[in-house]
């Protein structure tokens, strides 16, 4: 990736929770272009948690498009999907997740893990939507109530919105 003229290596990484050691969460700034890439990521990291003793796999998401929902759910298997609907999480009814989130959360049976993708909708006019990743973390915080502090996001929310720039350079050489 280059910014300002500075060339960095895209990266992955697996982090492990301080607090909660069962708890891991994988961090990157982007994904395989092609499918096959993805595929072969999506199997390693997979294969490297299940020898973890990793039981749910969960992924997040955006949904750009029109939903009165803050927030969609789906699931691997209808007992997962049950879970969500029962903490108040719509089911994502139909459609395709696509990338490493839906590759991620639909790979995660063949690894013995349940497979989970939350979605926080968005109108997709913004490049950062933080309101939508804002309602995903309180969802992660009411499914398996953790403590988490919504501070850092709040303060962003509540500054005025500047101004979208005309022209956001992401292209890829």
């Amino acid at each position: 990736m280059v910014s300002d003229g500075l060339a960095e290596l895209m990266h992955a990484e697996l982090l492990r929770s301080q607090d909660k050691e069962n708890i891991f969460v994988l961090s990157g700034d982007t994904q395989p272009l092609d499918v096959q890439g993805m595929y072969q990521l999506a199997g390693e990291i997979l294969q490297a948690i299940e020898s973890e003793g990793v039981t749910d796999v969960i992924t997040l998401a955006a949904f750009v498009g029109d939903a009165t929902a803050k927030i969609l759910g789906s699931a691997t298997d209808p007992e997962s999907a049950a879970i969500l609907h029962d903490s108040g999480i719509p089911l994502l009814r139909s459609g395709a997740i696509g990338g490493m989130n839906g590759l991620l959360a639909g790979l995660a049976p063949l690894y013995n893990m349940r497979g989970y993708c939350l979605l926080g909708t968005s109108s997709g006019a913004d490049l950062i939507d933080i309101a939508a990743a804002t309602n995903l973390l309180y969802a992660i915080r009411d499914l398996f109530k953790l403590d988490l502090d919504f501070s850092m996001m709040e303060s962003i929310l509540d500054e005025p919105d500047e101004p979208v720039p005309e022209e956001v350079d992401m292209n890829y050489c």
